[in-house]
């Protein structure tokens, strides 16, 4: 493929040549794609680069413009190919190292900060995020909620590294101090109770690796999408342990594989610490979120 090399070109030759060498690597929808890459590296609305077309762009920008299409011509998704991805107010840093954070996830985040907008509290104790990868719903609710801190563990030290540049990225919009923790699941949290414990586990069984699109087998990190031969060792040790680092009448939040959120349902209501326990669809209508509360 051929580079775009030049400190002074302007947005509408970037996108001709990266459009180009799109095209060369069969993908479709390559001017859009072009326009989209630009867009991404500059962190601007997606109608920008049409917008803005003689404008002149950095050599920076266009080296990454450049990596970016040769990582989409092996057929990397295209967040790990612009190094960014969008979650509610934040741009975040990702990369092979972290699962790229989806728009199922913020409804998530979205459903925490109602409820506990809705219990009416000035203050609202600590969060707690399990497995937090690219610190998405971390930071996220560190930036938008009331929250008097938050702790987020990570059995990887690679998706920690992630995290903390991105709150770093994010630091002046955070309305309360992030903590992050090495360590398997709850195992970081010692005796510290939270108000709030949510999670995205790995929810996928090792037999239906074949079952994903290569976009996500073939790329994102397998720490954070396996959990043993059924998908919910780990979401099964967060519903177990979880409730002893929960306050009374603190939330438990979790994300789940969609053909099995009836099963973690029935798993909290029968540990006997959880109340209120139910099912919320996410933006298809799949059964993807289980919510709790410690009696």
């Amino acid at each position: 493929m051929s580079d775009v090399a030049n400190a002074q070109i302007t947005v509408s030759a970037v996108m001709d040549q990266l459009s180009e060498n799109l095209r060369a690597a069969g993908l479709d929808e390559s001017r859009k794609i072009a326009a989209d890459i630009i867009a991404a590296l500059l962190e601007v609305p997606r109608s920008w680069p049409s917008i803005n077309r003689s404008v002149p762009l950095d050599q920076a920008i266009v080296k990454s413009a450049n990596r970016a299409v040769d990582m989409l011509a092996k057929r990397a998704p295209f967040a790990y190919a612009v190094g960014v991805a969008c979650f509610r107010h934040l741009n975040l840093v990702v990369d092979e190292r972290v699962l790229i954070p989806r728009p199922e996830t913020e409804v998530l985040v979205g459903e925490i900060l109602d409820r506990m907008e809705a219990m009416g509290a000035t203050a609202w104790g600590t969060a707690v995020d399990i497995g937090t990868g690219s610190g998405a719903i971390a930071l996220s609710l560190a930036a938008e909620g009331k929250f008097d801190r938050v702790i987020a563990t990570d059995a990887s030290l690679d998706a920690l590294a992630v995290a903390r540049e991105n709150c770093s990225r994010a630091a002046k919009v955070l309305r309360a101090p992030v903590d992050f923790r090495h360590g398997s699941l709850l195992a970081p949290l010692n005796v510290e109770k939270a108000s709030v414990i949510v999670s995205n586990p790995p929810y996928v069984a090792f037999s239906e690796a074949d079952a994903l699109p290569s976009s996500v087998r073939d790329w994102e990190p397998p720490l954070a999408l396996f959990s043993g031969h059924d998908g919910m060792r780990a979401t099964a040790e967060i519903v177990r342990n979880g409730a002893r680092h929960l306050t009374r009448g603190g939330l438990l939040a979790l994300e789940v594989d969609e053909r099995r959120a009836s099963i973690v349902a029935e798993m909290m209501m029968g540990h006997g610490a959880y109340s209120n326990v139910g099912v919320r669809l996410d933006l298809a209508g799949r059964e993807r979120f289980v919510f709790g509360s410690r009696l």
